[in-house]
């Protein structure tokens, strides 16, 4: 007695050939969202275009640059530089693609952190886990990690006075 399986062998054969258009199809379809959205990739400083390297250069205060992420938006494009400075912090410096400083964000120490950021996360019943001084042109923020028990932790962004610009629960807190 032998049973006819050719039919279930089509069917089988079929089956695998509209998964894999399926996929074929999700994954040219992702490929076009991020090709609009943008990209990201990791580059060489010797890559970078020489006003955009020179500018890393510039600002890596005799560092070692660890990385350079390229990230492209349309035909916009940001060099993001990764520097180890001595004694742990680390430094990003943000550089336009035609070579011009964005911004500079570094560690701060904790002996280095401003007064008025310890009293807020106080006020605010939690902790500094982190701080990071950014620089923007002749204006500084200070972006704390503010840890809290029993309530969400805190992003929280402040001027150089100490004022509150901007304040987040960290989600999943």
């Amino acid at each position: 007695m032998s049973e006819d399986v050719s039919g279930d062998k089509l069917n089988n054969n079929n089956q695998m050939k509209t998964q894999r258009t399926i996929a074929t199809i999700a994954t040219i379809a992702l490929s076009s969202t991020f090709a609009l959205a943008g990209y990201e990739k990791e580059v060489r400083l010797d890559d970078c275009p020489a006003p955009v390297r020179e500018m890393i250069l510039a600002n890596s205060r005799d560092g070692k640059i660890d990385e350079v992420e390229l990230i492209s938006i349309e035909d916009k494009k940001i060099y993001i530089a990764e520097v180890d400075l001595p004694r742990d912090i680390d430094l990003k410096v943000f550089v336009n693609g035609d070579g011009s400083l964005l911004k500079t964000r570094e560690d701060v120490r904790n002996e280095e952190i401003p007064a008025f950021v310890g009293e807020l996360a106080r006020e605010l019943g939690g902790t500094v886990d982190d701080v990071e001084k950014e620089t923007t042109g002749k204006t500084v923020t200070y972006h704390v990690d503010i840890e809290r028990t029993g309530a969400p932790d805190l992003d929280v962004v402040l001027d150089a006075s100490g004022k509150v610009i901007e304040k987040t629960e960290e989600a999943g807190d």
